[in-house]
Formats: C-alpha cells, structure tokens, sequence
C-alpha cells in the first residue's frame, strides 16, 4: 500500500464518520458550578468539617469515563469550592468500599493512584489548561496542559493539600494561591473539570460528560466554573528561589575537584496572565537522571526536558513543529552532545497570555565559553492567536557564538516558523499546516521545511495524517531534526538529506460493556519517504492489534513490512558496513503488560524477524515489586541479538536498568537509578535523597559514579565521580 492509496483511504473514512457524527453535549450549559465567597478560610487538614463547606454547592453525579462510558459513576464522589481573597479552596470526598491502592510517594506520580484532580482553564480557552491533584495520601501532582503537547506533569509550584482516610471514605482538601494562576480578572466563567482515579476497579471519574476516545483532562470537555465576583489581581506576586551547592568530584587521571556555588531563580508576574522567569548561574544537579535507551535506528533519537525553568508555558517555544522535526529543543541549551552540562550565565523568560486570545514567549539565555565551546545567545520570540481551540503562531529563534569578548562573524544560527491549527470545538477534528525557514552563513536554498496534515478522533474511530517536506539546508541549531543527518560509513562523515515524508494511521476501537475485556483496538499504519528528487527512500506498513483488560493488563501484537533504499553504508556492529541497497524485510513483535495493581507486576515483550540483510531478534523484560505505599524496586532487562551474513558482523546489544524509589514518607524520598548500556559503553549510578523541609524548598543529596565499558580488552574505567549537595528555598 503506498502513501496515496492510503491517504485516499483515511479521507474517504473521515468524510462517512462526520456525515454520522453524534449530537453534541452543550458543556457550558449542562454543567455548571457556582461558587461563593467565604468569609472565614477552612482549615487544611483533609477533614471537611467547617461550616464554609456546608454552604457551597455540591459537583456530584460523576461520569465513568473508563473502562466503559456511562452516567452515574460508582463510587461517588462530591466536590465543593469556595475562595477568599487570595485562595481557591477544593473539598473532596471519595467514597470507597475497598482499600486505596497507593503505588508511589513521589510527587507527579498521579494515574496509578488513588486520587483525584481538579482541571482549571481560568482563561476558558478550552485548549489549555492547569491542573492540581493528589493521591489518597496527599501526594501532591501538578501539571499543564495544551491543545498540541497534552500534559507535562514535570511542572511544579507551590501550593497546599491534605488528605484523609475513613472506612467509608477519603477526603481531600486543596488550598491554590490565586498567585500561581494565569487568569483574566474581567472573566467571570473559567472552564472546570475533575478526575478521579478508583484504582481497585481500574476506572477514571469525570465530572462532566468526557466522550470515548478522549483523555479525561481534555479542557475542550470542560464545564463552567462561575464566580460571583471574579477574583482579583493579586500584587507582590513573585517567588525568589536562591540555591547553593556544594561538590566533590574525581574524574579519572585528574585531581579530585571541591565546588561550592550559588544562584538564583526568580519568578515574577507581570500581570494576573504574564510570568517571568530569571535564572542566574543555574544549577541542575538536582535534576533526575536520563534513562538510557537502546537506539537501533540510523538515526539520533531525543529525551525529555526536566529542567524546572523551562517548563512554564513550554508550549509557547516546543510545540512548533512535528514528530522529529523541532525548530526549538530546550535540551540544546545548556547540554552538549553528551548531555554532559555546559554553563548558564543567566536565563530569561516571559510567558504567558498578553490579551484573552494572544499568548507571547520570550526568552534569552548567555551560556559561558569553555576550553572545548564557544559561548553561546540563544533567543527565541514566540506569539500565539487562538481562534477558539484554533490558532495561529509564529517564532524566531537566534543562536549566536560569543569567544568570551563579543560574537563570532558568520557562527550563527536562525529560523522562523509560522505554524496554523483547526481544530472543532468537540475536540473531534485537526487540520494543520507550518512552514519553517533557517538563516545560516553559507545556505540560502533548499531550506525550508513544510507541514500539512489532519486528525479526526470520536470514540470508534482515530485516522491521523502528517505530510513533511524537508529540504537538506534547513538548520535546527537549537532545535532537534531526527532524520535529515545521514551517517556515512565508507568515509565517516555525516551527509545532509532531505526528504518528503507521509504518515498515516487508522485506529478502529470496540469497547465491550462489563466484561473481562474493555478494548480491542485495531490499527494500521503507514509510512512512506521518498527523497527530494522524489525517488523512493523508505516504506513500511504496520498492522497492530491491542487488547486490554479489567483487571489493567494489556496484549499487543504487531506486525511490520518494510522496504528501505539505504542511501549510505552504514554498521551496526562496527564490522564491515551495510552496502548501500535495497532491502525488504518484515517482523513479529509480541507484548504483555501484567495487572499494574499487584505487588508484584511485569512487561514482557519480543520481537523477531528481518532487520536490513540479517534477523534482529529481541526479548525485553521489566519486573517491579511494589511495598505500598513506600517502596519500588524495579528491574529491567533488554538483549538485542543482531545477526548479519558474513562480512558484516553480528554483534549482541545489552542493557540493565535498575530503579529503587523509596519514600520515608511523603516529603522525604530516596531515588537510585542503575544503567548498564553496552552500546554507548556505559555504565552508572545515580542516586538522590531529596528531603522537601518546606512547600517547593528542598535539599538534595546526589551521588553520581560513572564507568566507561572499554570493549577490546574487557575492562571497566571510572570516568567520573560526585557527591553533591543543593538547597534550595522558595520565599
């Protein structure tokens, strides 16, 4: 099946699925909340027994979202809201007829744990919004939500909650500073919704009405929170987070090296919808260890961003772009080749809404030269028009080397994107398209990059569509490209290719009502790629069958067909190279998820058949034991066997991975992390104790030990040895 076939196929299903499309439910109106007022703040404790809360409405009469659609969700829960002057006041109670099922106190870890949230788009944009959760215990999650990057659970800020436990019930209080919100005083309707989790019966809650085939934080479901008086803009709204740090660090054939350092985070908004962030000197020791993946592509894959200061509004800069095209990465900054860190002088961002419809981000960041790297500006100016869920946006970006004094003639590095959204008001339908060009001494042809394409989800049907034409001279130096750099083997060099590509899928879905299997999902996938000149590069096609069950575990079997035009010799085993030809292969992948509820749960997977002019086999195993509510050791373990006529090698790729998260209690928690990866010859520890002594304030202590697998002969060096200490106080 080629690309247009296929394309032909998903319009003529889309145009019969909207020619049936079911009524649509008027959210706004069928569910409202109004709140109140109150004179007297309660006491966060988790036990809703002040006065306030026997005044204020009452949210009930959940919808079951999962496993199965259907009103009058069971258990119940009731939700109450109320505010002062500077808070917004959540009361929950979650009834409950069997033990809550707590598998982390790590703060963030939300969907595998008894709990609930509340989604909040104070600027009722029904395409993003904030969230605000927590487990049965008290665990605190929070997180942001957009209409193009879904949910980023790694933002965090401040804020205050307390639970507790009845034999009927658990009970949840929220206390949000209005200070932390982005919101328009004059709008007296904000959009609103709540999750919960019942974990023992593996369903998710929803206040309001969320279709199939939708996750619940999805804001284009959300109700209306109305106030009797909008809240106020709040003045003195910013947070100083000053941090010291304190290391001793051994690297191999050097003397060992003591630091102390210090900086400064800052946050502060400008209005009620503007914040600005500022960072001097930052410090990201602190951050959790990458975890190392096994790369059998041709190609450089990416890893996500954790680093606090780039989180906020991240959408703004990140979202441009598809798959692995990215104009803007934030791991660029700041991080080399290696991941290794390169020194920050200082960061600046202003983000957030201008107007009730225009979204601004500007950021400007100086890092330090090096004795191996120029120092680098890098700059990027976004704006964003919504248009309902719709949107227009476009950004500039600009890298720029300094040797210490000033900039560097010619070592620059620019793009511009301008990028443009279509999507329904029911969630159900996107249509987008994106031109991007770079600026670079030496390249002023061939570099653009285009993008079209269109996604339609209801809840049996998911047919998506992507179109990219990528020109060979389109530079992302601050962002992430996956596919253009081509590895040449016979003269170890990286060629530039460009290339046009066409994605496809259709996702058929069948939910069975209150049986052992919640879901079948069939699916078919297509990917063709063909060069600039239009000749053909790459094909494959998939065929995936997913079966899910009550109980959480999951089948999945998948079937691929590819065909690939190898441009350039290339080796995965460091013998002789691929010879640069066609090939055809296919393969079976087999996969297995276990009930994730029980104390002891695991992932099994393999995957056999052609790879190239050889067989690739694979078996990955993941096991984890679960001591609740404090305790995670898990164990994962995956071999590659890579086997190649002669002369071209065969070779056996490894890799370990080894996660301990031991929670003392809820704000003292100790996290260890193994790697044994052979094909990057590595192999390291990573292991943090963080104790949060106030809201948002913590001290750390990280230890870091790092090998080198040296191959020829088999031995193992220490490449680099640490112990730090941070801490870090919110005022």
């Amino acid at each position: 099946m080629n690309a247009s076939s296929f394309s032909v196929i998903c319009i003529l299903l889309f145009s019969s699925i909207i020619l049936y499309a079911q009524e649509e439910v008027d959210f706004k109106k069928d569910f409202r909340y109004n709140i109140s007022k109150s004179q007297t703040a309660p006491k966060i404790d988790g036990i809703l027994d002040d006065p306030i809360w026997n005044s204020t409405e009452i949210a009930g009469n959940f919808w079951q979202k999962s496993p199965y659609f259907e009103e009058g969700a069971n258990p119940k829960t009731e939700v109450r809201l109320t505010y002062d002057e500077n808070y917004l006041y959540v009361g929950a109670k979650c009834y409950q007829t069997e033990d809550v099922i707590i598998e982390s106190l790590k703060r963030d870890n939300f969907w595998r744990n008894d709990g609930i949230a509340i989604i909040l788009d104070p600027l009722d944009s029904r395409a993003n919004s904030v969230l605000f959760g927590t487990s049965a215990v008290g665990v605190q999650w929070d997180a942001v939500r957009t209409e193009t990057s879904d949910i980023n659970s790694d933002w965090s800020n401040k804020w205050f909650v307390e639970t507790q436990i009845t034999d009927e019930y658990w009970s949840a209080e929220f206390a949000i500073p209005f200070r932390i919100l982005r919101y328009n005083q004059t709008l007296k309707e904000w959009g609103l919704n709540f999750v919960r989790n019942v974990t023992y019966a593996n369903q998710y809650h929803n206040w309001t009405a969320v279709p199939e085939g939708f996750w619940p934080p999805n804001p284009a479901f959300s109700g209306a929170l109305v106030w009797d008086n909008p809240p106020t803009k709040k003045k003195g709204n910013f947070n100083l987070i000053p941090f010291i740090t304190s290391s001793v660090n051994k690297s191999v054939g050097e003397d060992t090296e003591y630091k102390i350092n210090g900086g400064l985070d800052a946050k502060l908004a400008i209005t009620s919808t503007l914040n600005m962030d500022f960072t001097v000197n930052p410090d990201f020791s602190q951050i959790e260890a990458d975890e190392l993946v096994t790369n059998l592509t041709r190609f450089d894959i990416s890893l996500p961003e954790k680093r606090t200061f780039f989180l906020e509004n991240a959408d703004l800069f990140a979202d441009f772009g598809t798959g692995g095209m990215r104009p803007f990465f934030s791991r660029r900054i700041g991080l080399d080749e290696n991941f290794q860190s390169v020194p920050i002088l200082y960061g600046l961002r202003l983000t957030g809404n201008v107007t009730q419809d225009i979204r601004l981000g500007v950021m400007n960041i100086q890092s330090r030269s090096t004795d191996t790297a120029l120092g680098q500006n890098q700059s990027a100016v976004s704006i964003k028009k919504q248009f309902g869920r719709s949107f227009i946006q476009g950004m500039f970006l600009n890298r720029q080397a300094f040797d210490g004094t000033e900039t560097v003639e010619g070592d620059y590095g620019r793009n511009a994107s301008v990028e443009g959204l279509y999507a329904s008001e029911n969630g159900k339908l996107g249509i987008w398209g994106a031109t991007h060009a770079s600026f670079k001494e030496g390249y002023s042809k061939n570099n653009f990059v285009f993008n079209t394409g269109f996604q339609y989800t209801n809840s049996t049907w998911e047919i998506i569509t992507d179109n990219i034409f990528f020109q060979e001279n389109y530079f992302a130096d601050m962002g992430f490209t996956a596919r253009v750099n081509n590895y040449d083997a016979a003269r170890d060099t990286i060629i530039r290719v460009g290339y046009n590509s066409n994605y496809s899928s259709i996702d058929y879905k069948i939910r069975p009502q209150k049986k052992k299997i919640t879901l079948h999902r069939f699916g078919i996938e297509n990917l063709t790629l063909l060069n600039q000149d239009l000749s053909f590069n790459e094909q494959w096609n998939r065929l995936r069958y997913f079966i899910s069950f009550i109980n959480t575990s999951e089948f999945r079997i998948r079937y691929d067909f590819n065909e690939l035009e190898l441009l350039f010799p290339f080796s995965f085993t460091g013998d002789v190279p691929l010879p640069a030809q066609r090939y055809r292969t296919s393969s079976l992948q087999l996969q297995f998820d276990s009930d994730r509820r029980k104390k002891i749960s695991y992932t099994l997977s393999a995957k056999s058949g052609g790879f190239y002019n050889g067989r690739l086999s694979t078996m990955e195993a993941n096991i984890n034991y679960r001591i609740q509510p404090w305790g995670n050791f898990s164990l994962g373990y995956q071999i590659n066997d890579l086997n190649f006529p002669d002369p071209y090698g065969s070779a056996t790729i490894r890799a370990l991975v080894s996660k301990v998260e031991i929670g003392f209690n809820k704000n003292l928690l100790w996290t260890t992390l193994f790697q044994f990866v052979d094909q990057s010859d590595f192999m390291g520890i990573n292991s943090r104790l963080q104790w949060r002594f106030s809201p948002m304030s913590d001290l750390f202590l990280v230890f870091v030990d790092n090998y080198d697998i040296i191959p020829n002969p088999n031995t193992i060096s220490s490449n680099n040895r640490a112990l730090i200490l941070k801490l870090n106080y919110w005022y």
